[in-house]
C-alpha cells in the first residue's frame, strides 16, 4: 500500500530519489561484485590502497565546513529573490481599490 501511494503521489521524496538511489545501489553493487569475484589478490590490495587514499583525502578536507559554504550562497540567493517579489499586501489592496463589485464582500 505504502509502494503504491508513494508511486501515485506527484510530490513524493521517494519518487523523487528512488532513480538516484536505484543507480547508486547498481553501482555499489556492481564495485562489490568486480573486488569479490573478478580480482586477484594483489588487485584487491592495490584497491584498498585506493579506498584508504581516498578515505584520508575526504576527512582532510571537512563536508560540512564546505557544505556550510554552499548553504550560506544557496540561501542567500534564496533571499534576494525573495526580496524581489512584491508584498502580496500591496498587490491585494491595490486590487481590491481598482475592481468594482460586491464579489469581494461575499467572499468574505
Amino acid at each position: 500500500m505504502f509502494a503504491f501511494l508513494c508511486h501515485r503521489w506527484r510530490g513524493s521524496v521517494f519518487k523523487l530519489l528512488a532513480a538516484d538511489l536505484i543507480v547508486y545501489f547498481l553501482l555499489y553493487f556492481s564495485v562489490a561484485a568486480i573486488y569479490r569475484f573478478a580480482l586477484r589478490e594483489n588487485e584487491k590490495r592495490v584497491f584498498e590502497k585506493i579506498a584508504i587514499t581516498c578515505e584520508y583525502f575526504r576527512n582532510v578536507f571537512p563536508i560540512s565546513f564546505v557544505l556550510g559554504f554552499y548553504v550560506t550562497i544557496v540561501v542567500q540567493r534564496w533571499w534576494e529573490q525573495y526580496m524581489l517579489i512584491p508584498w502580496p499586501d500591496t498587490v491585494c489592496i491595490m486590487a481590491s481599490t481598482y475592481i468594482e463589485g460586491q464579489e469581494l464582500l461575499r467572499m468574505a
